[in-house]
């Protein structure tokens, strides 16, 4: 039985990773910042808070003596932690924390020798204009506002240290949606905003949506495999959740796609501004409008995760809007 050092385990994919590490055997040292939120955040998920394999360490990513502290001891650390968001408000903390926090982890589980050392990156680290498809060999990209800035600098971290020799092991998930999410993140704010027909129009491009329970398991597997090696997470890559939505509620959802800069145009108020009643993603416009489709086949032939259905985790994921209060019954169509 493993002990492993997980940061962000309070968060949506954390939760969801202290549930399948415990699954496998290993023991998990939660980094979080409250205690109460881990408790909050596994409850849901059926995963008992005092279980004697839980041990939460209260403390911040970007604090070196503190990560060394609690690294101590593992055969593996998970940094899973860092902020995600298109909102204008957030961009100084992704700047500051996200690579920073990134260095901090990884330094000290080599330095602590850990077997294996898991960074879970994201496809926007990789995403660049023309419809290149992305896989485990894919270069950085160049960035393309202050979320994807972040995570190119944070990946640019693991890769040196995989570089160096550190037993260093990248995950990269697309958009994250599914059920039980704590702080109801990008991914499923827009499965909902769509639901309640507040975004009737959406940029042409393509976006790799990956399950939440896809992406604990690619997290797992990667803990247990060699270390080493850059894991693109299943999923389905859409130019929209419009249609698949349509498929599982039954409702219109009707949608017009606008090209790319005209929808970052249109966002740019929102951005700007911070108003909640107005779309505010520009960065993530810009995103879609790369198109970029993902090659995960490496990924399931070395570590065996498929993605389920995206109309299973687009149905899971409404349920749980409703059974939590975020989504009214009759937006659910025949989801329920």
């Amino acid at each position: 039985m493993a002990t492993v050092l997980l940061t962000g385990a309070s968060g949506f994919l954390g939760s969801h990773t202290v549930q399948l590490l415990l699954d496998r055997g290993h023991r998990v040292r939660a980094l979080v910042r409250s205690r109460s939120r881990l408790a909050a955040a596994l409850g849901p998920l059926g995963v008992d808070p005092d279980d004697e394999r839980i041990e939460a360490v209260v403390g911040d990513m970007t604090d070196a003596s503190t990560i060394e502290e609690a690294v101590s001891g593992c055969e593996a650390a998970v940094h899973a932690a860092a902020t995600y968001s298109y909102k204008r408000r957030d961009r100084e903390a992704m700047a500051r924390d996200n690579a920073l926090g990134t260095r901090a982890v990884l330094e000290a589980g080599r330095n602590a020798g850990c077997r294996v050392l898991v960074h879970v990156s994201s496809t926007v680290a990789l995403a660049r204009p023309g419809g290149v498809t992305l896989d485990h060999k894919s270069p950085l990209g160049p960035g393309l506002g202050p979320y994807s800035d972040s995570k190119v600098a944070s990946e640019r971290v693991a890769r040196a240290l995989q570089d160096s020799g550190a037993p260093v092991t990248i995950v990269n998930p697309g958009g994250i949606l599914g059920p039980h999410d704590p702080y109801l993140g990008e991914t499923d704010e827009l499965v909902l905003q769509i639901l309640q027909g507040r975004l009737p129009v959406f940029p042409r491009g393509l976006n790799q949506y990956v399950d939440v329970r896809d992406t604990a398991a690619v997290i797992a597997a990667a803990v247990d495999a060699d270390p080493g090696g850059r894991y693109l997470v299943p999923g389905e890559a859409r130019t929209d959740l419009h249609a698949p939505l349509r498929e599982a509620t039954g409702r219109g959802l009707h949608v017009l796609h606008l090209p790319p800069r005209m929808a970052e145009l249109g966002t740019l108020p929102g951005y700007l501004t911070g108003w909640s009643f107005l779309p505010g993603a520009t960065e993530g416009a810009r995103i879609l409008g790369c198109g970029n489709p993902v090659d995960s086949s490496i990924t399931t032939a070395r570590l065996g995760v498929q993605a389920r259905p995206l109309l299973e985790s687009l149905r899971d994921t409404v349920r749980w809007l409703v059974d939590s209060g975020h989504l009214v019954a009759k937006h659910a169509g025949n989801a329920l």
